[in-house]
């Protein structure tokens, strides 16, 4: 099912969650809804829901206009970070639930939603658990039973908020690919919300990002990634040096910027050389920790506090290195991109490259 969402506002008293959105959602979709905290990202997700009133705009399901549908009207599965699973209840029964609380009219046989669950408790992998109590559950398998219960009612919409938040690294990571694939098998429209950059840009066909109620940049991850339209995106998307005013102008050579204008490079794109090269920057090495195929090197400009980080694989660090703490290398900037800083916010409209 595809979704519009069309100049859609929400505000709570003085403050506006979501103002003036526009987003196309295709059927079968896989979108990220991406964001710091406070961005508009979950508001945007309960409107669809039906869960919040909206103030202005429209929410459409396949063209129609459900803006004053009920939850339940919009057939929407929804996941919450806490689970929500009833602990009264053992998982065979928490599954169950939207199934038998159905109009009798839509109702299943209680030999039809026996085989429907049992199906869904194997597409989870926890078809043993079905006797179990949420009480006894990890957190990852409490994720994976919600998502069922959510399933269990085909819905054309799956939307998810912060679905792995409350996990921890190994657990996440096992159930970002887990998702996926259940993704792909079912096909279901799908909508999830997170602050994880790694997360949206490993899972996800479309990228949302959104700060400040606004949406900022829609697309692939590969192109929120590699073209990021502004300052904030390039910022917010993975690991970033940045440098400002007077720092800038040292380093960027033959760059024209203003002392305003605001400079960012990732730290993998960052050259090291133990050999001065034209434009490089002599840097004093201060750390260096390798976190397993990725070495991580903390510099400082020599003759000033600027600090800044260069990340390179092992491979690399062992042709070019290995560097000492306190030994002084050089920095090529060759990709430093440039954001013109105006009072009200950051602006593209001075984005460079600089050229040596």
């Amino acid at each position: 099912m595809g979704i519009s969402i069309k100049a859609v506002s929400k505000s709570f008293g003085t403050f506006s969650a979501v103002n003036n959105v526009n987003l196309e959602v295709q059927t079968g979709d896989f979108v990220a809804l991406l964001g710091p905290s406070g961005s508009g990202k979950t508001t945007l997700l309960r409107l669809i829901a039906g869960l919040e009133n909206i103030d202005a705009g429209n929410v459409l399901f396949h063209g129609v206009d459900y803006t004053n549908k009920t939850v339940k009207e919009r057939q929407v599965g929804f996941v919450f970070q806490n689970y929500a699973l009833f602990e009264h209840m053992n998982i065979f029964e928490n599954v169950a639930f939207g199934l038998k609380v159905r109009a009798r009219k839509l109702r299943l046989s209680k030999t039809k939603i026996k085989e429907k669950v049992f199906e869904l408790l194997k597409l989870v992998k926890l078809e043993e658990f079905a006797d179990r109590y949420p009480s006894q559950l990890s957190g990852g398998q409490k994720q994976r039973i919600a998502l069922a219960r959510s399933l269990a009612v085909e819905p054309e919409v799956l939307l998810l908020d912060e679905p792995f938040g409350a996990l921890d690294a190994k657990v996440r990571l096992e159930l970002r690919h887990w998702l996926r694939e259940i993704h792909q098998k079912l096909n279901i429209t799908t909508i999830f919300v997170t602050h994880d950059q790694e997360e949206a840009l490993e899972m996800a066909d479309t990228v949302v990002v959104m700060n400040n109620g606004r949406i900022e940049q829609i697309g692939s991850p590969e192109d929120v990634y590699y073209h990021p339209v502004n300052a904030f995106v390039y910022s917010f998307l993975g690991r970033v040096n940045e440098f400002r005013g007077e720092v800038l102008l040292n380093i960027s050579n033959q760059m024209e910027v203003t002392e305003e204008a605001i400079g960012y490079i990732r730290p993998h794109e960052i050259v090291l050389s133990k050999v001065a090269k034209s434009g490089s920057v002599p840097s004093e090495v201060r750390h260096i920790h390798t976190v397993g195929s990725i070495v991580r090197i903390e510099l400082r400009r020599v003759f000033s506090e600027d600090s800044f980080e260069v990340e390179m694989n092992t491979d690399k660090y062992r042709e070019i290195g290995p560097f000492e703490k306190g030994e002084t290398v050089y920095a090529e900037f060759k990709n430093l991109v440039v954001f013109g800083n105006k009072k009200e916010g950051l602006s593209i409209e001075n984005k460079l490259r600089a050229i040596y």
